[in-house]
């Protein structure tokens, strides 16, 4: 290489260093007058949404406390009825659209409806063992009769223990109506069973009034429960029961005096019509 190409050559090496030192002193000539000393963060980017989250601010809340009174306001004792011992109460229908009660007053008997008074007591309420009425805006109480059963004996009589080693035959529990005949035997203790047992007798059968211009016409037989003691006395659904031993059921006062006195009974007849034919049902009772 000759002289005059390595003049040339540094020449330019020295042009670039000074280029790249006006430069460098410009980039720090602006730094410190135009650029902010303090460096600038800028958020950096998500592709990821935010989540927003709802509280129920009511449950963050206390539930109001229950304060309990210690000291609670006497409150009114409520009104004894009052019992009636003028009247007796020997029967009682209560169906869902005829409520008739049986009401012995001075050795006579007299059927009562619902809303219908004796003596200034109305008749206003019907239960299944007692029957209200209502008189000077009072009410009363007159629960059903019923026969005491125990024996009296006396006391001054010393009392005898017998033991009775003989073995007792075993008594048949199932007490259920015979046929016999044209006679249809009824156990007495079938009377005891159903006797003041409104409930059992109409979950086996059921007689509503029939009624015929306006005028009871007997019991018509609305239900029979098949198998039921009283299927086995000859009643059937659709039954019409005109008569009680010849006396015609034109009133409530026969039919509840004679479910009344059952216990005293020993032959009963009912007289039925079903169809267009007239049956009579006959009983005896043992």
């Amino acid at each position: 290489m000759n002289q005059t190409s390595k003049k040339s050559t540094i020449n330019i090496a020295i042009a670039a260093l000074l280029a790249l030192l006006v430069a460098k002193a410009v980039w720090v000539f602006m730094q410190y007058k135009v650029l902010p000393k303090s460096g600038v963060d800028l958020p950096k980017s998500s592709g990821l949404k935010k989540l927003f989250y709802h509280y129920n601010l009511a449950s963050k809340k206390d539930k109001p406390k229950i304060v309990k009174n210690n000291n609670p306001r006497p409150q009114p004792p409520k009104p004894k009825i009052e019992k009636i011992t003028k009247f007796i109460l020997k029967g009682i229908y209560n169906a869902q659209d005829k409520k008739v009660i049986l009401v012995d007053y001075q050795g006579k008997s007299y059927a009562l409806n619902l809303g219908e008074s004796i003596e200034g007591y109305k008749f206003v309420r019907l239960y299944p063992d007692h029957a209200i009425f209502k008189k000077d805006g009072k009410e009363y109480r007159l629960d059903l009769f019923k026969k005491n059963k125990q024996s009296r004996r006396s006391y001054s009589q010393p009392v005898h223990t017998v033991v009775n080693n003989t073995p007792q035959p075993k008594k048949n529990k199932k007490v259920e109506p015979i046929k016999e005949g044209d006679t249809t035997i009824i156990p007495k203790t079938l009377f005891n069973k159903y006797k003041g047992d409104y409930r059992a007798i109409r979950r086996n059968i059921n007689a509503v009034p029939n009624m015929v211009n306006g005028k009871l016409n007997g019991f018509k037989i609305s239900f029979v429960r098949r198998g039921s003691d009283f299927d086995k006395l000859g009643l059937k659904r659709g039954d019409i029961i005109t008569a009680i031993n010849g006396e015609p059921l034109d009133n409530f006062r026969v039919p509840l005096e004679f479910f009344n006195n059952a216990d005293s009974l020993t032959a009963a007849t009912l007289t039925i019509k079903r169809g267009n034919e007239i049956k009579e049902l006959e009983y005896e009772v043992r």
